[in-house]
């Protein structure tokens, strides 16, 4: 009996040494939540770019990145002179959020985030003309 035991506990012992639970890295928001946050304090820098826009006359490009974890989007912009000024927009009709913000030369930068479970899109204003060039809503 004390051998099947120890044997018993011995076996158990083999295969639960050195297994942890997987890290699952989780976000501090989702969808609606995460509405006017930045990404890379939310736990949402699993974005992926799915689309990008640029200005008519030329420029750089705003990307449109979106989480899967998070279930959000926003405006990203890589190093460009502080005269670009983009946008990422969500939902629609009287619900509209608008969020800008400017590139920067020293470094990325990215607007808040908004929902995809509303129609959302980047958009960028060009420096000769003052337009608006965005991407299609997704």
């Amino acid at each position: 009996m004390l051998l099947a035991c120890t044997a018993a506990f011995a076996a158990t012992i083999l295969l639960t040494a050195g297994v942890s639970p997987a890290t699952v890295k989780s976000s501090a928001c989702r969808v609606a939540s995460c509405s006017g946050k930045y990404p890379t304090q939310q736990g949402c820098d699993d974005g992926r770019t799915i689309d990008r826009k640029k200005p008519g006359g030329g420029g750089p490009d705003v990307l449109l990145r979106v989480s899967a974890r998070c279930g959000a989007a926003w405006a990203y912009m890589g190093k460009a002179n502080s005269s670009w000024d983009y946008r990422i927009q969500g939902g629609k009709g009287t619900v509209m959020k608008t969020y800008s913000t400017w590139a920067d030369l020293g470094r990325p930068t990215y607007t808040p985030m908004v929902p995809t479970n509303k129609p959302y899109r980047a958009c960028i204003k060009g420096v000769t003309d003052g337009d608006w060039y965005c991407t299609p809503w997704h």
